[in-house]
């Protein structure tokens, strides 16, 4: 169990903090959210209980993500020196996405504008920037590298 912990600790601990924020705001929540958006308006609302499914949601697709790219990783072990923390890296994106989506639907809840599109367009330039600036000092570091 400690071993499970210690793999998957920062994904927990984001499931933790998406936990933590549905169960303080739940009281505070109407019946309904906003959960899908369109030309930055609300265009389809569904129950608060979607912001629990949510949660585990995010805890099953950055799981299963880091256990993909582990395998992955296992299978061609060629391609680990340039890509190896990449399994670490991942998960903790598709948590930081999910937990922005998650805050969006409680914010609008709130009548709180917020633009959704500006805020996934941000995730979406900065995820490929994060990737590319990680595999790149990764490189980088194995130039001039002897074995």
């Amino acid at each position: 169990m400690k071993a499970f912990f210690k793999t998957y600790g920062v994904e927990l601990a984001f499931f933790a903090v998406s936990v933590f924020s549905v169960a303080i705001a739940w009281g505070f929540l109407p019946e309904t959210i906003p959960v899908q958006w369109k030309d930055g308006q609300v265009c389809s609302v569904g129950s608060k209980w979607i912001l629990w499914l949510l949660s585990l949601a995010l805890l099953a697709g950055s799981c299963v993500s880091h256990y993909a790219m582990k395998r992955y990783f296992d299978k061609f072990p060629a391609l680990a020196p340039a890509l190896s923390g990449m399994e670490r890296l991942v998960p903790i994106c598709i948590s930081v996405v999910l937990l922005s989506c998650q805050a969006c639907s409680m914010l609008a809840a709130w009548n709180v504008a917020v633009r959704v599109d500006l805020v996934l367009l941000v995730e979406l330039l900065l995820v490929p920037v994060v990737f590319i600036g990680f595999v790149a000092a990764k490189i980088l570091g194995n130039i001039g590298k002897t074995k």
